[in-house]
Protein backbone atom coordinates (compact mmCIF):
# COMPACT_ATOMS: atom_id res chain seq x y z
CA UNK A 1 0.00 0.00 0.00
CA UNK A 2 1.61 3.26 -0.71
CA UNK A 3 2.86 5.22 2.15
CA UNK A 4 0.17 8.36 1.23
CA UNK A 5 -2.46 6.00 1.93
CA UNK A 6 -1.27 5.19 5.20
CA UNK A 7 -1.40 8.49 6.31
CA UNK A 8 -4.63 8.75 4.66
CA UNK A 9 -5.45 6.05 7.14
CA UNK A 10 -3.56 7.15 10.42
CA UNK A 11 -5.14 11.20 9.66
CA UNK A 12 -8.76 9.80 9.52
CA UNK A 13 -8.27 7.49 12.51
CA UNK A 14 -6.75 10.79 14.12
CA UNK A 15 -10.74 12.69 13.11
CA UNK A 16 -12.48 9.77 14.15
CA UNK A 17 -13.11 10.82 17.75
CA UNK A 18 -14.65 14.26 16.75
CA UNK A 19 -16.87 12.91 13.56
CA UNK A 20 -20.64 13.21 14.35
CA UNK A 21 -21.89 10.11 14.76
CA UNK A 22 -24.33 10.29 11.65
CA UNK A 23 -20.97 10.58 9.57
CA UNK A 24 -19.18 7.51 10.96
CA UNK A 25 -20.71 4.86 8.46
CA UNK A 26 -19.58 6.61 5.95
CA UNK A 27 -15.93 6.88 7.67
CA UNK A 28 -16.34 3.54 7.89
CA UNK A 29 -16.52 2.92 4.40
CA UNK A 30 -14.32 5.15 3.18
CA UNK A 31 -11.44 3.50 5.64
CA UNK A 32 -12.50 0.04 4.23
CA UNK A 33 -12.58 1.34 0.32
CA UNK A 34 -9.15 3.12 1.35
CA UNK A 35 -7.72 -0.48 3.04
CA UNK A 36 -9.15 -2.67 0.20
CA UNK A 37 -7.12 -0.83 -2.63
CA UNK A 38 -4.77 -3.78 -2.32
CA UNK A 39 -5.13 -7.38 -0.82
CA UNK A 40 -1.96 -7.15 0.95
CA UNK A 41 -0.93 -4.99 3.88
CA UNK A 42 1.65 -4.42 6.19
CA UNK A 43 1.32 -5.40 9.85
CA UNK A 44 0.76 -1.66 10.73
CA UNK A 45 -1.54 -1.32 7.81
CA UNK A 46 -3.58 -4.09 9.28
CA UNK A 47 -3.55 -2.61 13.44
CA UNK A 48 -4.67 0.61 12.20
CA UNK A 49 -7.78 -0.19 9.98
CA UNK A 50 -8.46 -2.64 12.70
CA UNK A 51 -8.55 -0.02 15.48
CA UNK A 52 -10.40 2.45 13.56
CA UNK A 53 -13.21 0.27 12.08
CA UNK A 54 -13.39 -1.05 15.66
CA UNK A 55 -14.57 1.95 16.62
CA UNK A 56 -17.01 2.59 13.65
CA UNK A 57 -18.59 -0.31 13.48
CA UNK A 58 -20.85 0.06 16.32
CA UNK A 59 -22.82 3.30 14.38
CA UNK A 60 -22.72 1.36 10.69
CA UNK A 61 -26.25 0.18 9.62
CA UNK A 62 -26.74 -3.03 7.56
CA UNK A 63 -25.71 -1.68 4.51
CA UNK A 64 -22.44 -0.02 5.29
CA UNK A 65 -21.62 -3.45 6.88
CA UNK A 66 -22.75 -5.16 3.65
CA UNK A 67 -20.53 -2.59 1.83
CA UNK A 68 -17.99 -3.29 4.33
CA UNK A 69 -18.01 -6.96 4.61
CA UNK A 70 -18.00 -7.44 0.53
CA UNK A 71 -15.09 -5.22 0.24
CA UNK A 72 -13.16 -7.05 2.90
CA UNK A 73 -13.80 -10.52 2.09
CA UNK A 74 -11.50 -9.55 -0.87
CA UNK A 75 -8.66 -9.23 1.79
CA UNK A 76 -7.28 -11.77 2.73
CA UNK A 77 -5.35 -10.42 5.48
CA UNK A 78 -8.36 -8.45 6.42
CA UNK A 79 -8.23 -8.28 10.29
CA UNK A 80 -10.00 -11.40 12.41
CA UNK A 81 -11.37 -9.05 15.15
CA UNK A 82 -13.27 -7.33 12.72
CA UNK A 83 -14.55 -10.17 10.38
CA UNK A 84 -16.31 -11.97 13.25
CA UNK A 85 -17.79 -8.97 14.65
CA UNK A 86 -19.40 -8.68 11.13
CA UNK A 87 -20.68 -12.06 11.81
CA UNK A 88 -21.87 -11.59 15.12
CA UNK A 89 -24.38 -8.68 13.94
CA UNK A 90 -25.89 -11.28 11.72
CA UNK A 91 -28.38 -10.53 8.74
CA UNK A 92 -27.19 -10.07 4.81
CA UNK A 93 -23.31 -8.36 5.89
CA UNK A 94 -22.43 -12.34 7.57
CA UNK A 95 -24.21 -14.50 5.08
CA UNK A 96 -21.87 -12.09 2.50
CA UNK A 97 -18.60 -13.20 4.60
CA UNK A 98 -20.03 -16.75 4.67
CA UNK A 99 -20.36 -16.74 0.76
CA UNK A 100 -16.96 -15.29 0.15
CA UNK A 101 -14.26 -14.81 2.96
CA UNK A 102 -11.50 -17.16 2.06
CA UNK A 103 -10.45 -17.11 5.89
CA UNK A 104 -13.21 -19.01 7.31
CA UNK A 105 -12.09 -22.41 8.43
CA UNK A 106 -12.82 -25.90 6.46
CA UNK A 107 -14.54 -26.87 9.95
CA UNK A 108 -16.46 -24.17 10.14
CA UNK A 109 -17.84 -24.77 6.87
CA UNK A 110 -18.21 -28.04 7.55
CA UNK A 111 -20.29 -27.34 10.43
CA UNK A 112 -23.00 -24.61 9.48
CA UNK A 113 -23.20 -26.86 6.64
CA UNK A 114 -24.34 -29.46 8.70
CA UNK A 115 -26.51 -27.80 11.56
CA UNK A 116 -26.13 -23.66 10.61
CA UNK A 117 -29.33 -21.97 10.02
CA UNK A 118 -31.13 -22.18 6.47
CA UNK A 119 -30.34 -18.98 5.68
CA UNK A 120 -25.97 -19.69 6.54
CA UNK A 121 -26.05 -22.96 4.68
CA UNK A 122 -27.46 -21.58 1.47
CA UNK A 123 -24.69 -18.79 1.79
CA UNK A 124 -22.08 -21.64 1.97
CA UNK A 125 -23.55 -23.59 -0.85
CA UNK A 126 -22.48 -20.30 -2.96
CA UNK A 127 -19.04 -20.82 -2.33
CA UNK A 128 -16.49 -20.97 -5.38
CA UNK A 129 -14.21 -23.45 -3.05
CA UNK A 130 -16.75 -26.08 -1.73
CA UNK A 131 -15.04 -29.38 -1.72
CA UNK A 132 -16.92 -33.19 -1.78
CA UNK A 133 -17.59 -33.40 1.85
CA UNK A 134 -19.19 -30.19 2.19
CA UNK A 135 -21.29 -30.52 -1.23
CA UNK A 136 -22.30 -33.99 -0.05
CA UNK A 137 -23.88 -32.74 3.47
CA UNK A 138 -25.70 -29.52 1.92
CA UNK A 139 -27.36 -31.96 -0.56
CA UNK A 140 -28.34 -34.35 2.18
CA UNK A 141 -30.12 -31.60 4.09
CA UNK A 142 -34.01 -30.78 3.58
CA UNK A 143 -34.16 -26.83 2.62
CA UNK A 144 -35.23 -26.25 -0.66
CA UNK A 145 -33.27 -23.15 -0.50
CA UNK A 146 -30.05 -25.00 -0.24
CA UNK A 147 -30.37 -27.27 -2.59
CA UNK A 148 -31.29 -24.73 -5.06
CA UNK A 149 -27.79 -22.80 -3.90
CA UNK A 150 -25.72 -25.96 -4.13
CA UNK A 151 -27.35 -26.54 -8.14
CA UNK A 152 -27.01 -22.77 -9.08
CA UNK A 153 -23.71 -22.54 -8.25
CA UNK A 154 -21.31 -24.05 -11.32
CA UNK A 155 -18.06 -24.50 -9.36
CA UNK A 156 -19.87 -26.89 -6.17
CA UNK A 157 -17.90 -30.65 -7.07
CA UNK A 158 -21.71 -32.42 -7.51
CA UNK A 159 -20.96 -36.35 -7.99
CA UNK A 160 -23.06 -38.53 -9.62
CA UNK A 161 -25.41 -39.45 -6.59
CA UNK A 162 -25.33 -35.80 -5.47
CA UNK A 163 -27.20 -34.83 -8.73
CA UNK A 164 -29.29 -37.95 -8.39
CA UNK A 165 -30.30 -36.60 -5.28
CA UNK A 166 -30.97 -33.28 -6.49
CA UNK A 167 -33.06 -34.30 -9.41
CA UNK A 168 -35.32 -36.15 -7.63
CA UNK A 169 -35.89 -33.38 -5.53
CA UNK A 170 -36.07 -30.85 -8.77
CA UNK A 171 -39.38 -33.05 -9.91
CA UNK A 172 -41.95 -30.60 -8.30
CA UNK A 173 -39.57 -27.63 -7.68
CA UNK A 174 -38.96 -26.31 -11.21
CA UNK A 175 -36.29 -23.77 -10.04
CA UNK A 176 -33.99 -26.61 -8.42
CA UNK A 177 -34.89 -28.01 -11.90
CA UNK A 178 -34.14 -25.85 -14.07
CA UNK A 179 -30.87 -24.58 -12.19
CA UNK A 180 -29.52 -28.61 -12.50
CA UNK A 181 -30.61 -28.53 -15.67
CA UNK A 182 -28.41 -25.15 -16.83
CA UNK A 183 -25.38 -26.66 -15.18
CA UNK A 184 -24.55 -28.63 -18.64
CA UNK A 185 -25.53 -30.97 -21.23
CA UNK A 186 -27.66 -33.36 -19.55
CA UNK A 187 -27.32 -36.91 -18.36
CA UNK A 188 -29.66 -39.87 -17.84
CA UNK A 189 -29.06 -38.70 -14.36
CA UNK A 190 -31.53 -35.66 -14.76
CA UNK A 191 -34.34 -37.96 -15.95
CA UNK A 192 -36.50 -37.14 -13.70
CA UNK A 193 -36.63 -33.28 -14.55
CA UNK A 194 -38.02 -34.51 -18.23
CA UNK A 195 -41.32 -32.24 -17.40
CA UNK A 196 -39.05 -29.04 -16.76
CA UNK A 197 -36.43 -30.05 -19.75
CA UNK A 198 -36.21 -28.14 -23.07
CA UNK A 199 -37.34 -29.39 -26.62
CA UNK A 200 -33.26 -29.72 -26.86
CA UNK A 201 -32.90 -31.03 -23.60
CA UNK A 202 -35.64 -33.63 -24.13
CA UNK A 203 -34.53 -34.74 -27.52
CA UNK A 204 -30.64 -35.07 -26.03
CA UNK A 205 -32.73 -36.96 -22.91
CA UNK A 206 -34.58 -39.47 -25.26
CA UNK A 207 -31.37 -39.92 -27.24
CA UNK A 208 -29.82 -40.90 -24.05
CA UNK A 209 -32.06 -43.38 -23.01
CA UNK A 210 -32.49 -44.91 -26.56
CA UNK A 211 -28.65 -45.33 -26.41
CA UNK A 212 -28.78 -47.16 -22.79
CA UNK A 213 -31.88 -49.36 -24.30
CA UNK A 214 -29.45 -50.98 -27.07
CA UNK A 215 -27.79 -52.81 -24.20
CA UNK A 216 -31.51 -54.71 -24.13
CA UNK A 217 -31.59 -55.32 -27.98
CA UNK A 218 -33.15 -58.52 -28.75
CA UNK A 219 -35.09 -59.00 -25.48
CA UNK A 220 -38.70 -58.62 -25.75
CA UNK A 221 -40.12 -55.51 -25.65
CA UNK A 222 -43.59 -55.46 -26.25
CA UNK A 223 -44.57 -53.94 -22.84
CA UNK A 224 -47.83 -53.71 -21.20
CA UNK A 225 -51.05 -54.32 -22.69
CA UNK A 226 -53.95 -51.30 -21.23
CA UNK A 227 -57.06 -53.18 -20.31
CA UNK A 228 -60.01 -51.61 -22.52
CA UNK A 229 -61.70 -50.27 -19.28
CA UNK A 230 -58.80 -48.24 -18.45
CA UNK A 231 -57.98 -47.04 -21.73
CA UNK A 232 -61.75 -45.82 -22.36
CA UNK A 233 -61.64 -44.21 -19.35
CA UNK A 234 -58.78 -42.40 -19.94
CA UNK A 235 -60.37 -41.47 -23.43
CA UNK A 236 -63.64 -40.24 -21.94
CA UNK A 237 -61.52 -38.09 -19.38
CA UNK A 238 -59.58 -36.44 -21.94
CA UNK A 239 -62.02 -35.90 -24.60
CA UNK A 240 -64.46 -34.13 -21.89
CA UNK A 241 -61.93 -30.93 -22.01
CA UNK A 242 -61.43 -31.54 -17.99
CA UNK A 243 -58.39 -31.72 -17.26
CA UNK A 244 -58.35 -31.86 -13.48
CA UNK A 245 -60.48 -34.64 -14.57
CA UNK A 246 -58.33 -36.37 -16.94
CA UNK A 247 -55.42 -35.49 -14.78
CA UNK A 248 -56.96 -37.94 -12.06
CA UNK A 249 -57.70 -40.93 -14.51
CA UNK A 250 -54.17 -40.56 -15.48
CA UNK A 251 -52.75 -40.58 -12.19
CA UNK A 252 -55.13 -43.74 -10.90
CA UNK A 253 -53.61 -45.31 -14.26
CA UNK A 254 -49.82 -44.63 -13.42
CA UNK A 255 -50.30 -44.52 -9.54
CA UNK A 256 -48.30 -41.24 -9.44
CA UNK A 257 -49.09 -38.07 -8.04
CA UNK A 258 -52.04 -36.46 -9.43
CA UNK A 259 -50.22 -33.37 -9.32
CA UNK A 260 -47.26 -34.96 -11.61
CA UNK A 261 -50.38 -36.49 -13.82
CA UNK A 262 -51.95 -32.92 -14.37
CA UNK A 263 -48.39 -31.38 -15.42
CA UNK A 264 -47.97 -34.03 -17.85
CA UNK A 265 -51.79 -33.37 -19.70
CA UNK A 266 -50.80 -29.59 -18.72
CA UNK A 267 -47.45 -29.88 -20.67
CA UNK A 268 -48.57 -28.14 -24.50
CA UNK A 269 -45.64 -30.07 -26.36
CA UNK A 270 -47.30 -33.27 -26.37
CA UNK A 271 -44.25 -35.10 -25.82
CA UNK A 272 -44.67 -35.83 -22.21
CA UNK A 273 -48.10 -36.96 -22.86
CA UNK A 274 -47.48 -39.51 -26.04
CA UNK A 275 -44.59 -41.22 -23.89
CA UNK A 276 -47.02 -41.71 -21.34
CA UNK A 277 -49.85 -43.15 -23.82
CA UNK A 278 -46.39 -45.17 -25.13
CA UNK A 279 -45.34 -46.28 -21.59
CA UNK A 280 -49.35 -47.54 -20.89
CA UNK A 281 -49.27 -48.53 -24.44
CA UNK A 282 -52.84 -46.51 -24.91
CA UNK A 283 -54.20 -47.74 -28.58
CA UNK A 284 -52.87 -45.36 -31.20
CA UNK A 285 -55.85 -44.46 -32.34
CA UNK A 286 -57.20 -43.51 -29.13
CA UNK A 287 -54.15 -41.35 -28.56
CA UNK A 288 -54.74 -39.56 -31.80
CA UNK A 289 -58.29 -38.45 -30.75
CA UNK A 290 -56.82 -37.45 -27.76
CA UNK A 291 -54.44 -35.19 -29.09
CA UNK A 292 -56.43 -33.46 -31.72
CA UNK A 293 -59.58 -33.11 -29.40
CA UNK A 294 -58.15 -32.33 -25.64
CA UNK A 295 -54.73 -31.22 -26.57
CA UNK A 296 -55.39 -27.81 -29.00
CA UNK A 297 -51.50 -27.00 -28.88
CA UNK A 298 -50.83 -30.36 -30.79
CA UNK A 299 -54.30 -30.53 -32.61
CA UNK A 300 -53.34 -26.83 -34.38
CA UNK A 301 -50.22 -27.75 -35.70
CA UNK A 302 -49.63 -30.49 -38.07
CA UNK A 303 -45.96 -30.22 -37.02
CA UNK A 304 -46.37 -31.29 -33.55
CA UNK A 305 -49.08 -33.47 -34.20
CA UNK A 306 -46.77 -35.56 -36.04
CA UNK A 307 -44.07 -35.52 -33.91
CA UNK A 308 -46.26 -36.65 -30.84
CA UNK A 309 -48.07 -39.52 -32.73
CA UNK A 310 -43.88 -40.42 -34.18
CA UNK A 311 -42.53 -40.94 -30.79
CA UNK A 312 -46.29 -43.10 -29.88
CA UNK A 313 -44.73 -45.27 -32.91
CA UNK A 314 -41.16 -45.19 -32.72
CA UNK A 315 -39.37 -45.11 -29.17
CA UNK A 316 -39.73 -48.93 -27.91
CA UNK A 317 -41.99 -49.52 -24.77
CA UNK A 318 -39.21 -49.77 -21.97
CA UNK A 319 -37.78 -46.35 -22.98
CA UNK A 320 -40.67 -44.90 -22.88
CA UNK A 321 -41.59 -46.61 -19.32
CA UNK A 322 -38.11 -45.79 -18.08
CA UNK A 323 -38.94 -41.95 -18.78
CA UNK A 324 -42.53 -41.93 -17.48
CA UNK A 325 -41.01 -43.71 -14.00
CA UNK A 326 -38.05 -40.83 -13.94
CA UNK A 327 -40.76 -38.41 -14.48
CA UNK A 328 -43.70 -40.14 -11.97
CA UNK A 329 -41.17 -41.23 -9.12
CA UNK A 330 -42.17 -44.49 -9.31
CA UNK A 331 -39.88 -47.14 -8.04
CA UNK A 332 -37.98 -49.47 -10.40
CA UNK A 333 -38.63 -52.28 -7.91
CA UNK A 334 -42.27 -51.69 -7.87
CA UNK A 335 -44.14 -55.14 -9.03
CA UNK A 336 -46.82 -53.34 -11.14
CA UNK A 337 -46.44 -49.84 -12.62
CA UNK A 338 -49.98 -49.04 -14.09
CA UNK A 339 -52.74 -49.91 -12.01
CA UNK A 340 -54.91 -51.14 -14.82
CA UNK A 341 -51.81 -52.53 -17.04
CA UNK A 342 -50.90 -55.95 -17.19
CA UNK A 343 -48.43 -57.77 -19.61
CA UNK A 344 -48.81 -59.96 -22.32
CA UNK A 345 -47.72 -64.05 -21.50
CA UNK A 346 -44.00 -64.71 -23.27
CA UNK A 347 -44.58 -67.28 -26.55
CA UNK A 348 -42.80 -70.67 -25.54
CA UNK A 349 -39.66 -69.66 -27.70
CA UNK A 350 -39.76 -66.24 -25.62
CA UNK A 351 -39.40 -68.53 -22.13
CA UNK A 352 -35.77 -69.66 -22.36
CA UNK A 353 -34.34 -65.82 -22.58
CA UNK A 354 -33.10 -64.32 -20.05
CA UNK A 355 -35.81 -61.05 -19.60
CA UNK A 356 -35.59 -57.95 -17.39
CA UNK A 357 -36.65 -57.89 -13.86
CA UNK A 358 -39.90 -55.45 -15.00
CA UNK A 359 -40.60 -58.28 -17.44
CA UNK A 360 -40.27 -61.00 -14.86
CA UNK A 361 -42.63 -59.04 -12.39
CA UNK A 362 -45.35 -58.57 -15.23
CA UNK A 363 -45.65 -62.02 -16.53
CA UNK A 364 -46.51 -62.97 -12.22
CA UNK A 365 -49.41 -60.88 -13.39
CA UNK A 366 -52.42 -62.42 -14.33
CA UNK A 367 -55.08 -60.97 -17.21
CA UNK A 368 -57.30 -58.80 -14.94
CA UNK A 369 -54.15 -56.66 -14.38
CA UNK A 370 -53.63 -58.52 -10.52
CA UNK A 371 -50.78 -60.42 -9.48
CA UNK A 372 -51.84 -63.88 -8.74
CA UNK A 373 -50.76 -65.16 -5.59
Amino acid sequence: MPTDIYARLRDLAASAEAKPAEMRPVLLRVTTDLFALHTVHTAEEIRLYEEMAGKLIDDADEATLLAVARKLAHCADAPTAILKRIQARGGEPARELLLQDPQIDRGELRRIAFNGACDQASSVAGRRDLDREIVRILTARPEREVARAVAENRAAPLGVEDVKALAGRGRDDPILARALLDRGEPSLDVLPLYLSADRRERSRLLALALEANILRAGRPDAGVVLDEQSAERIEIAATRRKRASFALVLADVLKCDPVIARRIVDDESGDALALTFRAINLPEAAAARIFLIAVPKVALSAEVFDHAMRLIRTVPWRVARRIVEAMIDAPRSEPALFARAHARQPSAEELPTKVGQGERRDSTQDGGGQQRA
